[in-house]
């Protein structure tokens, strides 16, 4: 999980919104705390006998004696408190009573009086008295921990307690009162008692309310627990996104090309939520939950801590399970995130080129190829969910077998009440009811190890955007002076990753400062390569290109990039405004300067008939635009730039013949003093070179004029018939009319 933990340090500077996130946390864990503790005071109230004030009273006084004492019905509709079981070191029987005594009278002790010895000096108290059980609850409970009380016990033999032997003895009561009871004993002295269980309504309409309320408090909490962790969140992503973004910029044009743009597309969408939601699980239900749980634990230990231990044994088979399965869904998730990246590749690449796909009547193998990778995801997919689905009941099941023998020893404690560990039934229904709240936060948590696991698969991804080695640029390199001389390749060779063969093998070339060159060769030959690598978008293997004898590898990227203006086959354009798009690359170009290059350009010609001219926004990729008019901007982007090297990769291949000769005059202008680069198949191009470099198989086999090649290079004369002809006849033409 160290990816997943490494994401987290994105949170730290919203880590007061976590803060403020974990105390509502744990005011939500002391409400669900407060309403499971309401259930046992809300069912004595409903259901028991001897209601909220008798459960408090009898409670207080098995404490203060250490006894376990049973309301007891004895003859003539009398009632009596029966010794059900005591400790052996217990107030009670330190003072002599025993177990299966009743105690029939209770009294404030007299000060003479000591611990268990008979007080016959006292007045007899009459022999026919007998205080009813509760009444006598109520006397022990009323006397505060290490004072003493003088009871009355009876040996029982009979039911007649009149007839019994009877004595008085004095106890001490238990100085260590238990917490638990002294604040029910509080709680019932300031609850009006009600005078009869009719009279119960009104109390139990008052715990509902408070309960109420505690529901509607737990809900605000929740809300602002919720908010404030999910803001954090995607504040992080947000930080890391751009972070990634960055680092994405700054990357080699190596790794588009043996990634691809829509892995790295994926990883910035899908990989980045998957890493959210596991972030917002462990601030939220990882948090929220086990408080929850901890809060029912609790309350099941103070009701029987016995019973619950031996609940909680299902934790350790259910840790195994979760993280067995846990393993399992981080490799799904990851392969359906990569098959997920693969389905965006087929979506972009078929609606990019639905243009082709209709005009070949490819919609069938569109959509079979779709279809095939869409299953693949798929399959990845029900795995995921086949293994999440089978968490929740393989914990529920576990958890609930050990809850139901741990229910078992409880309803044995029910149905056998003698002895000190005994449970009365409405105790045992709210222990029940507090076991279960206390496992169905567990067994939603059971849920959040696969989180963390889909959560560490994405952020795996996303950290290897992260990660990425930059453009390599030597650290305080200097600035590349405008250049002025000349470009030499010095035995340059080039191989793409997993290629069988280079692209470029040891290719040498200088040229002079201000020269146009024309690099022509079949396809394949390694022309785009050649020219890509001096802007440094491609590495080379093995050699160097120096720029007036500067090691364009030495100096500053940024300042060789600024000197170079590239204009490309597959024009470029953004979704901004005409004029942006011929500004992009100038901070704060002057409207005058755009204007120009545009006209130099023939953009003007067919700007001036659109409704909002220069701000025209162009669409997504200029899909509004013509490929010649995408081409003329993108040549209008180049004249602005005003660059010192000209790089056009076949800029005149969408161009049509009057644009083309028109352009061809700006360009002859434009490209004066400056060093320029041609890979063209266009013959007026080919024509005004200063130099034509002929490639094959990545190798230089001549070079010269055109017409010097067109008498010695066989391949240049081949070249010529099967590319140049046509547009060679047509550029006569041309310039005959």
């Amino acid at each position: 999980m160290k990816n997943f933990r490494r994401s987290l340090t994105y949170l730290r500077p919203y880590r007061w919104r976590i803060a403020w996130g974990v105390l509502c946390v744990v005011l939500l864990a002391t409400l669900w705390f407060g309403g499971l503790g309401m259930m046992l005071p809300g069912a004595k109230i409903l259901i028991s006998e001897e209601g909220l004030h008798g459960w408090a009273y009898y409670s207080q006084a098995q404490d203060r004696l250490k006894a376990k004492l049973v309301r007891q019905e004895a003859e003539a509709g009398r009632t009596v408190l029966h010794v059900a079981g005591l400790e052996e070191d217990s107030p009670a029987a330190q003072a002599g009573i025993k177990a299966g005594q009743w105690i029939v009278a209770a009294r404030p002790a007299r000060a003479a009086s000591q611990p268990g010895t008979a007080a016959d000096s006292q007045p007899a108290m009459d022999i026919g008295e007998v205080v009813p059980a509760d009444e006598l609850a109520e006397r022990i409970a009323a006397v505060k921990p290490g004072q003493e009380i003088e009871l009355e016990v009876a040996d029982v033999r009979g039911s007649a307690v009149g007839v019994e032997p009877r004595r008085r003895v004095t106890v001490r009561t238990s100085d260590r009162p238990d917490y638990r009871y002294e604040l029910l004993g509080w709680v019932a002295n300031h609850v009006r008692r009600p005078a009869s269980y009719a009279d119960r309504f009104g109390l139990f309409m008052q715990f509902l309310i408070v309960f109420l309320v505690l529901t509607y408090l737990r809900g605000v909490f929740e809300f602002f627990q919720e908010y404030l962790v999910s803001t954090a969140v995607w504040r992080g992503i947000m930080d890391l996104r751009c972070e990634n973004y960055t680092q994405v910029l700054r990357a080699p044009v190596m790794y588009f090309v043996t990634r691809g743009v829509n892995d790295t597309i994926s990883r910035f969408i899908q990989d980045t939520n998957e890493l959210a939601r596991a972030q917002a699980t462990l601030f939220g239900k990882t948090l929220a939950e086990p408080a929850k749980a901890l809060a029912g634990l609790v309350l099941a230990l103070l009701l029987s801590w016995k019973l619950t231990l031996l609940a909680l044994v299902a934790g350790p088979p259910s840790y195994l399970v979760i993280r067995k399965l846990g393993k399992k869904i981080h490799r799904a998730s990851r392969k359906a995130l990569e098959s997920l990246s693969s389905l965006l590749a087929v979506l972009e690449e078929t609606l990019t080129g639905i243009r082709v796909v209709k005009a070949y009547t490819m919609e069938g193998a569109e959509r079979k190829r779709f279809f095939q990778v869409n299953r693949g995801l798929i399959k990845q997919q029900y795995r995921m969910e086949r293994i999440d689905a089978a968490t929740g009941p393989l914990i529920e099941s576990l958890g609930l077998t050990f809850g139901m023998v741990a229910a078992g020893g409880a309803a044995w404690m029910v149905f056998n009440p003698a002895g000190t560990d005994s449970m009365d039934p409405i105790k045992f229904l709210t222990w029940m009811g507090t076991l279960f709240a206390l496992f169905d936060p567990v067994r939603k948590l059971s849920k959040v190890s696969n989180r963390f696991q889909q959560g560490e698969a994405a952020a795996k991804r996303v950290f290897e955007l992260t990660d990425l080695e930059p453009e390599r640029s030597a650290p305080d390199a200097p600035m590349l002076p405008r250049h002025s001389h000349s470009i030499r390749f010095h035995h340059i060779s080039f191989r793409y990753p997993g290629a069988a063969e280079s692209a470029l093998t040891d290719v040498s070339l200088t040229v002079p400062a201000g020269t146009t060159c024309a690099i022509v060769g079949p396809n394949g030959s390694g022309k785009t390569t050649l020219v890509s690598l001096l802007p440094r978008l491609l590495e080379p293997s093995a050699g160097h290109i120096y720029v007036d004898e500067h090691d364009i590898s030495k100096v500053s990227l940024r300042s060789l990039r600024r000197q170079i203006g590239l204009v490309t086959q597959e024009t470029v354009l953004f979704h901004a405004t005409i004029a942006e798009n011929i500004a992009y690359g100038l901070r704060r170009p002057r409207r005058e300067d755009v204007l120009a290059a545009a006209q130099r350009a023939y953009v003007d010609e067919f700007v001036r008939e659109l409704p909002d001219g220069y701000e025209t926004m162009v669409g997504e990729h200029g899909v509004t635009l013509s490929g010649g008019q995408r081409q003329r901007i993108a040549i209008a982007r180049a004249i602005l730039r005003d660059p010192a090297i000209l790089i056009f990769d076949e800029a005149m291949s969408q161009v049509d013949a009057d644009s083309e000769r028109r352009i061809q005059q700006a360009m002859e202008e434009f490209t004066r003093g400056r060093t320029t680069f041609v890979v063209a198949h266009r013959f007026a191009t080919v024509l005004s070179a200063d130099v034509i470099v002929v490639l094959t198989g990545g190798m230089v086999v001549d070079r010269g004029t055109h017409g010097d090649l067109l008498s010695r290079c066989e391949l240049y004369r081949h070249l010529y018939t099967t590319q140049f002809a046509d547009t060679s006849r047509h550029h006569g033409a041309t310039r005959t009319s």
